[in-house]
């Protein structure tokens, strides 16, 4: 029995196991023998071993003209679940671009924006190089409001180097409403438009970043909580909140 069990845990019928420990047991073995030896109805049996040999689990002997059964070795089973991991994993890369395409799918009423969630310091990370490496950059104009005291907290000075020298790799032009001691990186100057308020009257305690169509939140707690993430896609938003910035640009320049 805890064989039986053994062979269903890998992926076997309950009907398909006792069949192949059936055939484990002896040489080799007709259908008849092993209907009686199982209790089952011979073509039960057949329909199992045909389902064995598809497994490679079993093998079809003729002699003269008898046919008989006999069972391969147990080390089939683990290319039995290699293969199933295999599939499971191209149906799992399958899942996640129908998943893609599904959210690309406009409501009757309207876009429906999509909505993608981070959780912790790395993926939050994960979030911010996506966020400088996409491929569209119809724009070329990124918008950020940000605490450079907190960033610098969550990221180290490589990390905050990385993420902009992507920026200038990609010649991304940045706008900017900052809090802090200092820009991320001098030597950007001509890419970037800066606007520092005052930390303490006007707290920033989120990074957040708008390009093109996409907007994403990411919490910058400096008291040891889990950061997170945000991100939405959505067309209204982003050009919403870049008017808001864009305005204060205005302001600025005396427009």
């Amino acid at each position: 029995m805890r064989n039986q069990k053994n062979l269903e845990y890998v992926g076997l019928s309950e009907k398909e196991a006792r069949v192949y420990l059936s055939l484990l047991k002896v040489d080799k073995a007709q259908a008849v023998l092993l209907a009686r030896k199982v209790s089952m109805k011979q073509p039960t049996v057949y329909v199992i071993l045909d389902s064995l040999i598809r497994k490679n689990l079993v093998r079809e002997v003729q002699v003269g003209k008898r046919r008989f059964y006999t069972a391969e070795s147990p080390d089939v089973l683990r290319r039995l679940v290699e293969k199933e991991k295999d599939e499971a994993h191209a149906k799992l890369k399958r899942t996640e671009d129908i998943i893609a395409e599904l959210k690309t799918v406009d409501r009757e009423t309207g876009v429906r924006p999509v909505v993608r969630f981070y959780e912790g310091k790395d993926a939050v990370k994960h979030s911010f190089d996506e966020y400088v490496t996409q491929k569209d950059y119809s724009t070329g104009l990124d918008y950020e409001v940000y605490s450079f005291d907190l960033l610098s907290k969550l990221f180290d000075k490589k990390g905050l180097l990385e993420i902009e020298n992507k920026r200038i790799e990609n010649n991304i032009r940045f706008r900017a409403i900052y809090s802090g001691a200092d820009k991320v990186l001098d030597r950007s100057s001509k890419l970037q438009e800066n606007i520092k308020i005052d930390q303490g009257r006007f707290p920033i305690e989120c990074d957040i970043g708008i390009f093109n169509d996409e907007v994403r939140f990411h919490t910058l707690d400096d008291k040891g909580v889990t950061p997170y993430g945000i991100v939405i896609k959505n067309k209204e938003i982003a050009n919403t909140l870049k008017s808001l910035i864009d305005y204060l640009f205005s302001m600025k320049a005396g427009i």
